[in-house]
């Protein structure tokens, strides 16, 4: 048998399904202004014993500290520019006088005299080897004379060359020759050199093969041909260490 609930039972019902729905929060119920709940049950941030509807407890605002603030300000002064993280483009070599750390004693072992040239140990002056190095020779004093490019060419196709083109970390340096020499080799070989003294007009090229990371020769013939190679490591370290030879003997551009 059915019951119908009248308004008098169902008042209260009512009433409680209200309460919990509703946003009334312990600041409108309770007087607490410094609560904000809006869940069922015991409100941890109102006075003991009151009920109410709480979410979260309330927690005041904290301030900012002194150290806080002084960390905050530090931050928002850094420069955040994009170019601080651009790696720093390739610049053209040029010269610079180094300060020299290392002593004529460090480098005699790197080096050999063959008919009164100082030039690194591991390279020759025979015309039939590819080369390419910087050697001097010394006066009665002991102090060199001009030092000296020598570039061997040593194949079986002429090149008369006539102009060297480096690229150097990317950027052109060029060089003409002037003192040239031509013969026959074995067989169909043929080999050109030549044998210049540096000046201070070629001290921009001196500095980059001795501080480069990379080179590419063009031995550039008469008839537009082409001969092209890659300096070694090793051609570096000689560059460099006959360099500092060099100007430990009182050698000047």
């Amino acid at each position: 048998m059915k019951k119908n609930l009248s308004y008098r039972h169902a008042f209260p019902v009512l009433t409680a399904g209200a309460m919990l729905l509703c946003t009334t929060s312990c600041a409108s119920l309770f007087g607490n202004t410094n609560c904000h709940c809006t869940h069922p049950g015991p409100c941890v941030c109102c006075e003991q014993d009151q009920s109410g509807r709480v979410v979260v407890g309330h927690r005041p605002v904290q301030q900012d500290s002194t150290v806080d603030k002084s960390y905050l300000k530090e931050l928002l002064s850094k420069d955040y520019s994009l170019h601080e993280y651009l790696p720093e483009e390739p610049k053209r070599l040029v010269w610079v006088d180094d300060t020299l750390t290392v002593t004529q004693a460090e480098l005699q072992d790197y080096f050999k005299v063959s008919n009164g040239w100082t030039m690194p140990r591991d390279v020759t002056t025979d015309d039939t080897e590819n080369a390419i190095y910087f050697y001097f020779t010394e006066r009665g004093d002991g102090t060199p004379d001009p030092m000296h490019l020598r570039v061997q060419y040593y194949a079986d196709d002429p090149l008369r060359f006539e102009k060297l083109h480096f690229i150097i970390d990317g950027f052109d340096y060029y060089f003409t020759p002037t003192n040239f020499k031509r013969g026959k080799g074995k067989g169909i070989m043929i080999w050109e050199n030549s044998d210049d003294p540096l000046t201070a007009a070629d001290k921009d090229l001196v500095y980059a093969l001795t501080h480069c990371n990379w080179c590419q020769l063009k031995i550039v013939g008469a008839d537009g041909m082409q001969h092209v190679k890659m300096i070694s490591d090793s051609q570096f370290d000689d560059f460099r260490r006959t360099l500092q030879l060099y100007l430990l003997k009182g050698g000047k551009f």
